[in-house]
């Protein structure tokens, strides 16, 4: 089994080969349409206004504001926003129960954002994201799965890193819908390694 981990209870897997798994997505409550929202960062969206300045302490980076008189008011750490992919984020609601389900975070899924874990890509306070609807229309949804690299490989070379990482270190990810006319829409594709 290719589906990451945090989607298994929300997946029902329609094809499989040796590399890839296509799952479609389904609700707890056994709904299978959904709207599909998504957030994708344009550049300086964790820039908050007044933070204009950046200063190194310790090691670390920060985001401060001053005021009048040039004294620090506030300060956030940054870990290394500036050394980061824009961050993606694809969403969907079950039409029929309201239920909220992220099925992809460029910033918790895939290689890249498993390897990293431990590196902290956001800001430290809680971020709240501007989503836009993909489709107007509740619509079947799609994931597919693309994994290039076995288990054992993977143990090999992260051995800190379990069998629920390895799972949700993809390499690649296709969500996509069918409308109620049967048509195919293209909602993200990213390579995560």
């Amino acid at each position: 089994m290719l589906i990451p981990k945090y989607l298994e209870e929300i997946s029902e897997v329609i094809d499989t080969s040796k590399n890839i798994e296509v799952a479609k997505i389904k609700c707890k409550c056994s709904h299978g349409h959904f709207l599909v929202y998504e957030f994708f960062e344009t550049d300086n969206v964790n820039i908050k206004s007044g933070f204009n300045e950046i200063i190194r302490e310790n090691d670390k980076l920060y985001l401060v504001k001053r005021n009048f008189f040039g004294k620090i008011v506030k300060k956030i750490e940054c870990g290394n926003m500036f050394e980061r992919k824009q961050r993606r984020i694809i969403k969907v609601i079950c039409e029929k129960c309201g239920k909220e389900y992220t099925l992809f975070d460029n910033y918790k899924h895939g290689y890249d954002a498993v390897i990293a874990q431990q590196e902290s890509y956001t800001l430290k306070e809680k971020i709240t994201f501007d989503f836009k609807q993909v489709y107007p229309q509740p619509i079947e949804v799609y994931v597919k799965i693309y994994q290039d690299i076995s288990y054992d490989q993977f143990k090999d070379e992260f051995k800190s890193i379990d069998y629920n990482g390895y799972l949700n270190s993809f390499c690649n990810i296709d969500i996509y819908g069918i409308n109620s006319k049967s048509r195919k829409i293209k909602i993200c594709s990213e390579e995560t390694a």
